[in-house]
């Protein structure tokens, strides 16, 4: 696996150790919000910590960004293949 090219699976298993989930438990189709339960605060937190795994956040829009397939296309991440 190319580490400059992060993946979906990588972006899920950060989001489940973050709010406590099992990464089976999340969808791409997953709200933040109204799925995941997380405030626009916990969502801010979890894009620093993305940031210092070394994700590239600089074009993100959090206003913009509901739904887990909304992060990870924000990212630009694809499906490893």
């Amino acid at each position: 696996m190319n580490k400059s090219l992060p993946n979906k699976e990588e972006v899920k298993k950060l989001l489940a150790e973050q709010i406590g989930v099992e990464v089976e438990d999340i969808k791409e189709e997953d709200f933040f919000s109204e799925d995941l339960h997380m405030n626009p605060t916990e969502l801010a937190d979890f894009i620093h910590l993305l940031e210092q795994k070394g994700f590239d956040i600089s074009t993100l829009d959090l206003r913009e960004i509901e739904t887990v397939e909304d992060l990870t296309e924000a990212l630009n991440i694809h499906e490893e293949i």
